[in-house]
């Protein structure tokens, strides 16, 4: 079994030793991928209904093991390459390179930035709640005011018009790069993203990008960035590349290749930041990831390739297996998407609440309380909601609800709950409590961002704009799966189960998990964790 089980592993290695051996006359011009490990082993055991997935990632024989933390920058730190990254076949690999010390924004052109209407969906709510305590309840417009901005409905005026904080419309966040054509050649292509961040959030228009169109030529994504109220961060888009998929056994996922920040640009409340950043060709695109340090986790969010199979589904039929192909089509659609999403979380509580006081007319004092309390535990996705218990035996406990992840630190209840320290050194092993409080699967998957294979901080100064890149960047990282990619020796997703039941009476699902680290994470993140089947903003990192 332990021989089958590493076939494909050894097939990966091999194949990155005898392509770079072939690649030497390139490798000058571009920087080769970093060796590859086996996977990690997984086993499953059941007891009670509740399963527990044990992951024991291989040993590191890259690096010599070295507390990053104690002797900074620790061994996986590699020295900064300015050239752009090569496939496994030794061809260079367009736009891999951020920033160089002549260019600190390598990848995008100077942004465009013009002033805007900060209010943010959190102005908006809270106006609404007072005009609807103040009124016991029989301020007819304030309570569809709040109940537009849950569900995303059009709101004049506002920048965030159309983002629902119920995150029921995946179906309809999927965005085709349109290819550009010269002469007749088609020579790269263009797709559209809309973002809003305000406090601890980033909504989007945009959860995945079919890239079909350009998958042999660069691309560009056209980003409008709104920056509301309290909102201020550095823009820093992630971008996950995959090997060519040529390279890999037919069946099987894209190997990894390498991640970067493709910017790290400053932005101020009450702005609108334009960007047009520049993709590698599309047959290498994996994701982007988008975060802001000063609230990191949870100020994230994900755009996947819709090409993504995983499980024998793409992530397009994920979504709409779950929330129909046009959740927003009727009345009847959304009030079914939006049925798949728990009671529990707060998002839905406030919903549910404005509901009913839109049926009768009227407030209760203990209605505008809950309305106020889901309101507050919304607002923080660092600490378990009401109805969800932290698991004392467990590091800590993550809740999946509303399309997205709440978490808690094993013994700290607020939202300073980031930094994990115990995980210095490898052979550590981590117990993580999965809680799913959705109507339908959500699944786990764990991404190693350069601890094992090795990570460059790519990010020159731009202090002189007020950016912070250099201190903060995951910089180029060669990264790797640790936990939950099926493979042919292992086709399972590692799956927590649907809640069951309803309001306070909902019984969530569960699944644990033990890891084992057998090396060092990189300086910048420990830990990178999300839902494979419905990312977006189902993520909640550890640094």
């Amino acid at each position: 079994m332990l021989e089958q089980k590493f076939k494909y592993s050894r097939l990966l290695l091999a194949m990155t030793v005898s392509l770079s051996g072939i690649a030497t006359a390139s490798a000058a011009d571009c920087l080769m991928p970093q060796p590859r490990p086996p996977e990690a082993q997984e086993s499953v055991t059941e007891i009670g209904g509740v399963k527990t997935t044990t992951i024991i990632t291989p040993e590191n024989t890259i690096f010599p093991s070295q507390d990053p933390f104690a002797e900074p920058p620790g061994s996986n730190h590699l020295p900064t390459v300015y050239k752009n990254v090569c496939d496994g076949n030794g061809i260079e690999v367009p736009n891999t390179l951020p920033s160089t010390p002549e260019h600190p924004y390598n990848l995008h052109a100077d942004p465009v930035v013009s002033v805007i209407d900060k209010t943010s969906p959190t102005d908006d709510l809270i106006m609404a709640f007072r005009q609807i305590r103040n009124s016991a309840g029989s301020n007819a417009v304030a309570v569809q005011k709040a109940l537009d901005i849950l569900e995303g409905n059009p709101i004049q005026g506002r920048n965030y018009s159309g983002m629902p904080l119920l995150h029921y419309n995946g179906p309809n966040k999927v965005k085709h790069v349109q290819p550009i054509f010269e002469n007749g050649v088609k020579v790269g292509g263009v797709a559209e993203v809309h973002q809003v961040w305000f406090d601890s959030h980033i909504e989007s228009d945009t959860a995945m990008i079919d890239p079909s169109d350009v998958l042999d030529v660069p691309w560009t994504i056209h980003y409008t960035v709104d920056t509301l109220n309290r909102g201020h961060d550095d823009f820093a888009p992630m971008v996950m590349y995959f090997d060519d998929p040529a390279l890999s056994p037919m069946g099987m996922p894209p190997m990894p290749n390498v991640l970067m920040d493709q910017t790290f640009f400053p932005m101020e409340d009450g702005t609108r930041t334009v960007y047009e950043v520049k993709m590698a060709p599309g047959k290498y695109y994996n994701l982007s990831y988008h975060w802001g340090w000063r609230r990191h986790p949870p100020r994230v969010q994900v755009a996947e390739n819709a090409r993504k199979m995983l499980a024998g589904k793409t992530l397009v039929q994920w979504e709409t297996s779950v929330f129909g192909e046009h959740p927003t089509a009727s009345e009847a659609d959304k009030l079914a998407a939006i049925a798949k999403i728990g009671d529990l979380a707060p998002e839905k509580r406030m919903w549910n609440t404005l509901r009913a006081i839109k049926a009768h007319g009227s407030a209760s004092k203990q209605e505008i309380a809950a309305i106020y309390r889901a309101f507050d535990q919304w607002q923080n996705r660092n600490k378990l909601p009401d109805g969800v218990k932290a698991d004392p035996d467990s590091d800590w406990t993550l809740f999946f609800v509303n399309n997205t992840i709440y978490g808690q630190m094993k013994g700290i209840t607020d939202d300073s709950a980031v930094i994990y320290p115990d995980w210095n050194l490898r052979g550590k092993t981590v117990k993580i409590k999965l809680l799913n409080g959705d109507h339908f699967d959500h699944a786990y998957f764990n991404v190693d961002f350069g601890g094992r294979r090795g990570w460059e901080n790519t990010f020159q100064s731009t202090e002189a704009i007020g950016g912070a890149g250099q201190w903060f960047t995951f910089g180029r990282a060669h990264w790797w799966v640790n936990a939950g990619m099926p493979t042919s020796n292992r086709p399972s997703l590692i799956v927590t189960p649907p809640a069951t039941g309803s309001g306070d009476d909902t019984v969530v699902g569960e699944h644990n998990i033990v890891m084992q680290m057998n090396f060092e994470p990189s300086r910048r993140i420990r830990w990178y964790q999300f839902d494979p089947l419905h990312h977006d903003i189902a993520v909640w990192s550890i640094h």
